[in-house]
Order: C-alpha cells, then sequence, then structure tokens
C-alpha cells in the first residue's frame, strides 16, 4: 500500500494544481463574460464529456485492464490500443453526423433567448468530444503502465494553464469571446499531444493492425466486458452531469442558471479530487491482486484504500464548507446561492467518498454488470426526479436530486460488496476520522474574520487543516498516513 499512497500524494499534488488553476478560471471568467455565455462553454464541455464515453464504446476501461494481462512484448498491447483509437475515430464520425441532423429538435428544447447563443456554437460539439475522448485513452493506457501523476499533470495543469492563456487574452481585448470559444475548443490538443508522448515513451508501446492478435474467443470477452462497461460508463457520467445539463431547458433563467449552478459544482469537485488521485493510483495493483487471485491482498488493500480516501473527503468537506462566506464574497453578484449549492452538493460526494473504492472494485471482478444496472436504474429516476423539481426548485432542487442519488447509489454499491465479496470500506478506527473534522470545522467556524476574502481563506484554511491533522496524528485512524508522515520526520522529503 506504500506505493500506492505516495502515487495518490504526488497525483494528488498535481490535481490540486490543477484545481487552483481551475480556480482562477471559474474566479475569472464570470467577470469576462456574461452568465449566459459562461452557461454556453460550461454546456459543451459537460455534454461532450458525457458523449465522449459513448463514442469510446468502452475501451478505454478496457486497455486500463486488459494491457497488464500481456507481457510488454506482447502484440496484443500495440492491438489493443490500436483499437481503442480506432473505435474512438469511427465513434465520433458517426456522434457528428447523428448531431448534425438533430440539430433543431436539440435547440428546441433549450429556451429562445438561449438558442440563437447554441446555434451559433453548436458545430464545435463534436469536435471537442473527439479530442476529449482522444486523451481519455491516452490517459488510461499510461494508467495502466502506472503513468498516473504524469497524466494527471497534462489533463489538469497545462489544458487549464491554456485555458488561463485565453482568458488572459479576452482580458486584454485581443481576441472577442468567439474567438476564446474557439481557442477553448481546440485547446484539447495540447494534452492529446503531450500523452502521445508520454505514451509513446512507455515499454512495449506501439499500434498494430493485427486483428489476428487475438482469438475469437479474446474478442467475445473483450465486447463483453466493453460493452457493460460503456453502458456503465456513460450512466455514470450522465449521473455526474445530467442535473447541470437540464437545467439550462428546465430552469426559467436558461443559461444562466447552469452558469451559477456549475460554479458551485465547480467548487465541489475540490473535495472529489482526492479520490480520484487515490483510487486511480490504487486501480492498477488492485487489479493486479484481484486477477492474481490474492483476495487477501485485495481486502487489505480495499479496506486501506477506503479509510484514506475518507480522511480526504472529510477533510475537504470541512476546509471548503467553513470557507464558503469567502468564495461569495469573491464572485460577482447574482452568484449568492453557490454558498448553498455547494453544502448540498457536498453531502452526497462525502457519502461516495466514505464508501472507498466499490465501483473501481465491482468494475474489475465478475460483478461488473451490476454498476451498469444499478446506475442505469438510479439514471432514470434522476430524470424523473429532475423534470418534477427544477422546475418548481429551479438549482436547489437540481442539487438535492444530485446529491441524494450519490447517496443511494454508494450505499447500494457498498452493500453489495459486502454481500458478495466480504468487503468493507471501514476499519474499527474509521469512526475517528469525523471526529477530527468536527474539531477542524469548529476551529474554521470560529475563527475571526481577517480583513479580505483571500486573506481570511488562507488563514482560515490553515488553522483549519492544522487542526485536523494534528487530531488525525493524534487519533491514528490510518497506518498509511503515520507512516507516510513518519517517513517524512525520517527522511526530510515528502516522497
Amino acid at each position: 500500500m506504500g506505493i500506492v499512497f505516495r502515487q495518490s500524494v504526488k497525483t494528488t499534488i498535481v490535481t490540486f494544481t490543477g484545481a487552483g488553476l481551475g480556480a482562477l478560471i471559474q474566479l475569472a471568467s464570470p467577470s469576462l463574460m456574461g452568465k449566459a455565455e459562461l452557461g454556453l462553454i460550461n454546456n459543451i464541455t459537460y455534454l461532450a464529456a458525457t458523449v465522449q464515453i459513448l463514442v469510446m464504446m468502452g475501451t478505454p476501461v478496457l486497455i486500463a485492464v486488459y494491457t497488464q494481462r500481456y507481457d510488454y512484448e506482447d502484440e496484443r498491447r500495440k492491438t489493443l490500443l490500436t483499437l481503442g483509437m480506432l473505435i474512438t475515430v469511427i465513434g465520433s464520425i458517426l456522434f457528428t453526423l447523428i448531431f448534425l441532423l438533430l440539430k433543431e429538435k436539440i435547440l428546441g428544447i433549450y429556451t429562445p433567448a438561449d438558442q440563437v447563443l447554441i446555434n451559433k456554437y453548436y458545430h464545435y460539439v463534436p469536435i471537442v468530444v473527439f479530442m476529449m475522448a482522444m486523451v481519455t485513452v491516452l490517459d488510461h493506457y499510461l494508467v495502466a503502465h502506472v503513468k498516473i501523476a504524469q497524466s494527471a499533470f497534462a489533463r489538469e495543469i497545462v489544458l487549464r494553464i491554456v485555458n488561463l492563456g485565453l482568458l488572459g487574452l479576452i482580458f486584454t481585448g485581443f481576441i472577442s469571446f468567439s474567438q476564446y470559444i474557439t481557442g477553448n475548443v481546440l485547446m484539447y490538443a495540447v494534452p492529446l499531444i503531450l500523452l502521445f508522448i508520454m505514451a509513446s515513451r512507455t515499454r512495449g508501446f506501439g499500434l498494430s493492425l493485427n486483428l489476428k492478435a487475438f482469438s475469437t474467443a479474446e474478442y467475445k470477452d473483450m465486447v463483453h466486458f466493453s460493452w457493460y462497461h460503456l453502458l456503465a460508463g456513460i450512466t455514470m457520467y450522465a449521473l455526474g452531469y445530467i442535473d447541470i445539463l437540464m437545467l439550462a431547458p428546465l430552469d426559467t433563467n436558461g443559461l444562466e442558471a447552469a452558469a451559477v449552478y456549475s460554479i458551485a459544482a465547480f467548487i465541489a469537485s475540490f473535495m472529489f479530487m482526492p479520490y480520484r488521485a487515490m483510487a486511480t493510483a490504487s486501480s492498477p495493483i488492485l487489479n493486479e491482486a484481484y486477477i492474481n487471485k490474492d483476495m487477501d491482498k485485495v481486502h487489505d488493500l480495499f479496506s486501506r484504500a477506503g479509510v484514506n480516501i475518507f480522511i480526504a473527503g472529510v477533510g475537504m468537506f470541512v476546509v471548503i464548507g467553513v470557507n464558503m462566506d469567502n468564495a461569495v464574497a469573491i464572485l460577482p453578484a447574482g452568484y449568492e446561492p453557490v454558498k448553498y449549492l455547494v453544502l448540498i452538493l457536498m453531502l452526497g460526494k462525502l457519502v461516495n467518498m466514505a464508501t472507498g473504492l466499490n465501483n473501481e472494485l465491482i468494475s474489475i471482478s465478475k460483478y461488473y454488470k451490476f454498476n451498469f444496472r444499478l446506475s442505469f436504474l438510479l439514471l432514470l429516476v434522476v430524470v424523473v426526479f429532475d423534470r418534477i423539481y427544477i422546475p418548481r426548485y429551479g438549482m436547489y432542487g437540481a442539487a438535492w436530486v444530485a446529491s441524494g442519488s450519490l447517496v443511494i447509489y454508494n450505499l447500494a454499491k457498498m452493500t453489495f460488496l459486502y454481500m458478495k465479496l466480504g468487503l468493507k470500506p471501514f476499519t474499527s478506527k474509521t469512526w475517528l476520522i469525523p471526529v477530527a473534522g468536527l474539531a477542524a470545522a469548529l476551529v474554521g467556524y470560529f475563527w475571526p474574520y481577517l480583513l479580505n476574502p483571500y486573506i481570511d481563506a488562507f488563514a482560515r484554511s490553515s488553522a483549519t487543516m492544522i487542526t485536523y491533522l494534528i487530531a488525525l496524528i493524534y487519533l491514528k485512524p490510518s497506518v498509511d498516513l503515520s507512516a507516510y508522515l513518519s517517513s517524512i520526520r525520517k527522511n526530510k522529503k515528502l516522497f
């Protein structure tokens, strides 16, 4: 677990650096463009992020899991990557044709005021879908080679630096909003090129059109595996973005409501970033242990990862929560609902993180079909409830539905894993984590306001995190955290 923990720390640092850049983007964007324009950009991004899963046909997970089954010199590695890329190209072409044919019907679901703006940039969506999908394919290939931090650097940092540069050009008046949209679409080419260069340097990298490298039985197995992961992936992404995508058509404020909600969703997403880093770092080793049928190692990795993820989740919940007044003070007028939207959205994410790597383990196990069945059922429920509660309660209705769906989804998966494999993400010391979080929350909440939102956020966050860390050191809920901190004291370095 030590190497997993170190990889998690490295990836978390990269991810949070990227998130910090993303925060600058989110803070600058409302001042440089109107709510409708910001809502348009977010809608394009979230729609493309969802559709990219469809055009890849489940091949990224196939590449991440199956690549480890073959030796470095086995040609099947190369053929597998080639198939992933070819399928993505073909899927993107098919989506483009369908998306353009349905243009009038899709535009019709938005408010008349928003239709003009969406129509102008409608053709950009397929381009973003294709480049996002290719980035995802190469990202999963690098994950299979445990090149996690490098991949995260290209996705999380480089992409946002380019975006900040584009916003700087708007600020100086060098480019117009229309030109910014074009740049915002083409900027995905930068991490795509970087990821390809990184992938080309891994051992055994290559492309091959030798389709006979796999037997008929292997193809059947891969198609079956990819199909269910495609269905699970598209429903899970839809669950993540359906609230934002349905707001614009169903809320009376259209794209403006989507802009406000998107800011809240972004702030809440900070809480989930350590989970992404830890899950990505743990998955290859967890997959290897499961392939080797080393269930003792699987149980150990699952429970220890669950504790570490929950520690990160509670810490992030507290730090973000005590700073919401500062966040609202920094944002322009009209974004006040962000405070309570973030708190609502984080409740669901906290339960998600508390239940550990249930999704990742189910995905690599023989029970992987369960993920799709559950997520598809839940997606139907979410769509129905969103159609009921967004028109009535607007953004708050969307937030409560999103958070509630996460709670139900993760409790169901946790129960399923316990019944099938006897796995649980908790230990006898897990309850000490919310105790440490409560101590930190009290310090952060009662911390006196200092000078301005920026200075206060720094001081309040520092006091909160120091309190939380001291409490964790004293209570010792995680053996990995204790060992890592001892290693820092001994070796005088982070890694």
